[in-house]
């Protein structure tokens, strides 16, 4: 699914994406790493965690990610592909259909995180407005940090 500042642009935001974000599954990591030639390893830090790489395609810029897990000062979250699949959206862009990561999941990885600063960035610029039920499910399944 295309995520980050790419998504929220083919959205509407007001935006101008440098790179395409995109976020798989991880039980697709292998497949994809090879399909777009880059390498994924474990990342972690500042209380993200994940399987990232980053490589270049056709001269773009693409970060990839999978599992991408948050844990912040007071509660964690895991990934949750099917959920995330299941509220993306999809959008034609010459005749080919992308599909969007939920814009929700970026906000409340931020909320978890505690991070106004992140919050202000996904929140800012149009686009669609959260769904609510979106927000509260995901909230709901964040587990406190002991």
């Amino acid at each position: 699914m295309l995520a980050g500042s790419a998504a929220r642009a083919l959205a509407g935001a007001t935006v101008a994406p440098r790179d395409l974000d995109i976020e798989i599954a991880v039980i697709d990591a292998d497949r994809v790493a090879v399909a777009l030639g880059c390498v994924l390893t474990v990342d972690s830090g500042n209380g993200w965690s994940s399987l990232r790489g980053r490589c270049a395609v056709e001269g773009v810029e693409v970060d990839v990610s999978a599992g991408v897990a948050v844990r912040g000062p007071e509660w964690g979250l895991e990934s949750d592909d099917a959920l995330a699949r299941v509220w993306s959206r999809s959008v034609a862009v010459s005749g080919y259909a992308i599909t969007l990561a939920p814009p929700e999941e970026q906000l409340v990885r931020a909320l978890i995180a505690g991070d106004w600063a992140r919050i202000a960035k996904v929140s800012g610029g149009g686009g669609p407005p959260p769904r609510p039920a979106y927000v509260f499910r995901r909230l709901a399944a964040a587990r406190a940090v002991r």
